[in-house]
């Protein structure tokens, strides 16, 4: 349900949700448009105070929220484009050939192509995907070592193009999944996802267990995760 309210002349409009919860929540989405849930008996109207109420907190997040769109790499593949692989900042120079072929030759990441070919993004996921499966096992062995006093059977690593989700995990199946994206990464923060999908073979959930045993293992694994966050999107997705 779309309303309205009127704040110092201006019209907020914000998508209203009733559910079975006790408090009002606010969240700015992506897009930048406010969703407000609130207890299925409350008034409308008292929703309508409470979002006027905190009428100025919502304009500094929508503010936040389009600042980081602003800052968003874009998603295209063009000559000079900046790309990540293994941790390092590349250029990108596209050359025209009979078949799809990328090299790496210093700063630049060269793709060789056909002319107009309108695929070229997702051949280069493809090749990612290839580069990333021998780093990801690599180091699944290295964090295996970390959690041999747990006996755990080597999980099979799945590679996936993720939007919003660094690796997940299977018990039943005995399977980790990993982003592709993480090729782009810095070798410690591929360990640091998949330490932290390892040990939810020992602690399924993100029980306080789970990160008391994740920080005895990885003391720095939140640094590694912020630097993850921040660093090594290039857009290309």
């Amino acid at each position: 349900m779309l309303r309205a309210i009127n704040y110092c002349g201006l019209r907020v409009e914000y998508e209203f949700v009733k559910k079975d919860i006790k408090n009002i929540n606010i969240r700015i989405t992506p897009d930048g448009s406010i969703s407000v849930s609130a207890p299925s008996q409350m008034p409308e109207k008292k929703v309508d105070s409470f979002v006027e109420e905190k009428a100025e907190w919502i304009f500094r997040k929508m503010a936040d929220v389009e600042k980081r769109r602003e800052n968003m790499p874009d998603d295209s593949m063009y000559d000079g484009k900046k790309l990540f692989f293994m941790g390092r900042e590349y250029t990108l120079r596209i050359t025209s050939g009979k078949k799809f072929e990328v090299k790496i030759a210093g700063d630049e990441i060269i793709i060789s192509s056909r002319y107009g070919d309108e695929n070229l993004k997702a051949k280069y996921i493809g090749w990612l995907t290839e580069k990333a499966m021998p780093a990801f096992e690599e180091s699944l062995d290295d964090m295996l070592k970390l959690v041999s006093d747990y006996e755990i059977e080597r999980p099979e690593i799945y590679i996936r193009n993720m939007k919003s989700r660094w690796g997940s995990c299977n018990n039943q199946k005995n399977r980790i999944g990993l982003n592709v994206q993480l090729i782009k990464a810095d070798r410690k923060c591929i360990d640091q996802v998949v330490l932290h999908e390892l040990v939810h073979f020992i602690h399924y959930d993100h029980s306080s267990k789970f990160y008391a045993l994740l920080g005895e293992l990885m003391p720095d694994w939140k640094e590694r995760k912020e630097m993850l966050e921040k660093n090594y999107n290039d857009g290309i997705r």
